[in-house]
């Protein structure tokens, strides 16, 4: 079988192509607000210093097949699933996927394996999160690379690229368990690709919104931490009573009891006349026993008439210091 030079290129050509696969893989994400990822199908397993499509190429995202629309396929796994490989970016990168707000930004890092992973990319946006709606939005820091995609000075190099969020956007998709999702697309224009990757991104503003609102609830109890102390500031006007200063008037009187029973610890005195009444033929009707009973109620008239009724009745004499004692416990009442 003889080929011609044409045949041969032709040949050559079309091996060449059919070892084309994914040249580019975004690996790795974050978002102006925080949070990391990388684009679904990337595997951090995968060697970074080389170009052959074995190892080197199996986890780079290229849009060809049945998911050239929504999210593209990898050699090393097939169709990217929205939902499982968002899962797996989770999985990989913490749990916390790239946070953007309306009017920022997500910051990725692409892996240009060989020479056609260049730029430049041009990215896109779906707010549903499921690939199936893209809006384009700018994108504010790109990789170097000719009209094809292609810069071999750039190859097996980490390069930044960077998409601006929308100001205004919203985020409403629901995958792998997180609200709040769009999915980010990019993608360069090499002719065996286009290569790039969708990567899962999270609203920040949206997702913060309902810590916002939980916030009075978690600062009710401090709102009602005056009501709780309001019978302790009544306190202080029950306990006002119990002033120091205001303690001795009110104890005056207490101080004084002594003395006004000091007649009363007497009354066995009062009573001598009473006993003895018979033997001095005082009178002797029990009426005229009562009225020295009751004496004591006024101390100053018992003490006189108690030394009074003592003479009259010719008690024995008192000593000089019992005398003494009776007229000063007089002298006092006056």
């Amino acid at each position: 079988m003889y080929f011609t030079t044409s045949s041969v290129v032709a040949f050559s050509l079309l091996a060449s192509s059919s070892l084309v696969a994914g040249h580019g893989a975004i690996i790795a994400a974050t978002g102006d607000a925080g949070g990391a990822g990388s684009a679904i199908g990337v595997d951090p397993a995968t060697p970074r210093d080389g170009t052959g499509r074995n190892p080197f190429q199996q986890d780079s995202t290229r849009f060809r097949g049945d998911a050239a629309a929504t999210c593209g396929e990898t050699l090393g796994g097939g169709d990217n699933a929205i939902e499982a490989g968002t899962a797996q970016v989770m999985q990989l990168n913490g749990a916390t996927l790239p946070q953007v707000s309306a009017g920022g930004q997500v910051m990725m890092t692409v892996h240009q394996v060989n020479s056609d992973g260049a730029g430049p990319y041009k990215c896109m946006i779906d707010a549903t999160g499921t690939g199936t709606n893209w809006q384009p939005i700018t994108v504010s820091q790109n990789l170097e690379g000719s009209e094809r995609g292609r810069n071999r000075d750039t190859q097996m190099q980490d390069l930044p690229l960077t998409a601006e969020i929308p100001a205004g956007q919203t985020c409403t998709g629901t995958v792998a368990g997180q609200t709040n999702v769009c999915m980010v697309r990019c993608e360069n224009p090499a002719r065996a690709g286009p290569f790039g990757g969708c990567v899962p991104v999270q609203m920040a503003a949206a997702a913060a919104a309902a810590p916002a609102a939980a916030a009075p609830v978690a600062n009710a109890p401090v709102a009602n931490a005056p009501a709780a102390n309001a019978p302790a500031a009544n306190v202080a006007p029950a306990v006002a009573p119990v002033n120091p200063a205001t303690q001795p008037a009110a104890a005056a009187p207490v101080a004084n009891a002594p003395a006004a029973a000091a007649p009363i610890a007497n009354a066995p005195v009062a009573a001598a006349p009473v006993a003895n009444s018979p033997a001095g033929g005082v009178a002797t009707n029990p009426n005229a026993a009562v009225a020295p009973a009751a004496a004591p109620v006024s101390p100053v008239a018992g003490a006189a008439a108690r030394k009074r009724e003592a003479l009259r009745q010719s008690q024995p004499a008192l000593t000089n210091d019992d005398q003494e004692e009776e007229l000063d416990l007089v002298e006092s009442d006056f």
